[in-house]
């Protein structure tokens, strides 16, 4: 597969593919070869001819596989049917000196406008296989999350989504807070958590003071919630954290700084891209980033993500 990609870059099938500000047009970011991340997912497709398609679909086998592993695993039944865009995979490139910033890989349907829910599915688990024979940590390229560990984090509560309500922060440092648009008899939304009742079985504990619409880009939730949960809530993303997050006015060039800030973060987790190393987790609730590669030779990996099903589909 490193031979692979090393040919499909020869022959210019990959792109620059930075962080997208969603309020901003792609070619009006400045992506550039040399400081952002490349993909082969752009133009030709992992399904295409050119290059080495056996090796390509060979892989796409085995990780089939591995989604039905997880669907079992996870409890996340739609990651097993196959359907619309339920995979995606692509090679990731990185020159000497590209770095990508603080993100998330999927974010609520809510939080996107109309055209979140206009697709039949969503990201659900990230993964990597790293291709770089011999990488040693000084080389730099490390991929660094931000994870809650095992102490801070509520055991009792699967964290990304509930009910198909996605995950978009935490409150009291343990517990993930969700975002329901959907269910409300109001018709608006309200953000919650799960807590056990008076016969120990989990049910939502509503946060928010009242239902409220989702507004557009930059979107702060700790203002819908009441006081006593306002105190202790963490957004995962934010437009300071994650560009995706941001307005048309936050230019990425002033988000930047801020993407490789780790001042406040309560756990970080380095993972060295060396050959042979798969990493999953979960697309909705684990912040991420890959470090700046400070060696001589570019960082290769295969990436992707599982899809599962949205919870509705507008019809346009």
């Amino acid at each position: 597969m490193r031979a692979d990609a090393r040919n499909l870059f020869k022959t210019g099938q990959f792109q620059p593919d930075g962080l997208t500000n969603t309020a901003m047009k792609r070619d009006e970011q400045g992506f550039t070869q040399k400081a952002d991340r490349q993909t082969f997912r752009g133009g030709a497709g992992w399904d295409s001819d050119v290059g080495d398609p056996s090796v390509r679909q060979e892989f796409a086998e085995r990780m089939r596989n591995l989604r039905m592993e997880l669907a079992r695993g996870l409890d996340r039944p739609t990651l097993a049917p196959e359907g619309t865009r339920k995979h995606e995979m692509t090679y990731n490139w990185y020159e000497p000196g590209a770095k990508l910033g603080r993100h998330l890989d999927e974010h609520h349907e809510e939080t996107k406008g109309v055209k979140g829910w206009q697709v039949p599915t969503r990201r659900s688990v990230t993964w990597l296989v790293y291709l770089n024979e011999g990488w040693e940590e000084q080389e730099g390229g490390a991929l660094r999350c931000f994870p809650r560990s095992d102490g801070e984090r509520s055991q009792e509560v699967q964290v990304g989504s509930h009910e198909g309500n996605l995950q978009v922060g935490w409150v009291d440092g343990r517990d993930p807070v969700f975002l329901d648009c959907l269910s409300r008899p109001s018709g608006g939304a309200a953000l919650y958590k799960l807590a056990s009742n008076a016969k120990g079985t989990k049910e939502r504990q509503i946060l928010s003071a009242r239902d409220f619409d989702v507004p557009a880009q930059p979107i702060e939730f700790a203002r819908f919630l009441r006081p006593e949960a306002r105190e202790t809530f963490a957004q995962i993303s934010t437009s300071r954290l994650d560009p995706r997050f941001a307005s048309a006015g936050a230019a990425p060039a002033g988000i930047k700084a801020a993407d490789f800030d780790c001042s406040d973060e309560r756990t970080i987790l380095d993972v060295t891209p060396a050959a042979g190393t798969l990493v999953l987790f979960d697309s909705v609730s684990l912040p991420h980033l890959v470090r700046e590669v400070t060696g001589k030779r570019q960082r290769i990996a295969a990436t992707g993500w599982f899809h599962e099903d949205s919870q509705f589909v507008l019809e346009v």
